[in-house]
């Protein structure tokens, strides 16, 4: 975006070090307890197919979970202005 408004990456920077607890746990959180449930299955023998499923899952929230707070915080950062 070059008509002058922020790109995401650019906010989700801003917000990360307004925010960093918040967003740490909703970026990196998800994902990193995907890996571990998925490092349990196999560690217990579960169903590694549902498992990989579920981390997946956990990514694939995070990522829309984390676009979402990107958009909060460039809408309070509008409205703020």
């Amino acid at each position: 975006m070059s008509n002058g408004t922020t790109t995401d990456r650019d906010a989700f920077v801003r917000m990360a070090s307004e925010f960093p607890l918040r967003t740490v746990i909703y970026t990196f959180g998800l994902p990193v307890f995907g890996l571990l449930q998925f490092v349990n299955g196999l560690v217990h023998d579960g169903s590694v197919v549902a498992i990989a499923l579920f981390a997946a899952m956990l990514v694939v929230f995070s990522v829309v979970l984390t676009r979402y707070h990107v958009a909060i915080y460039r809408r309070r950062k509008l409205t703020q202005s």
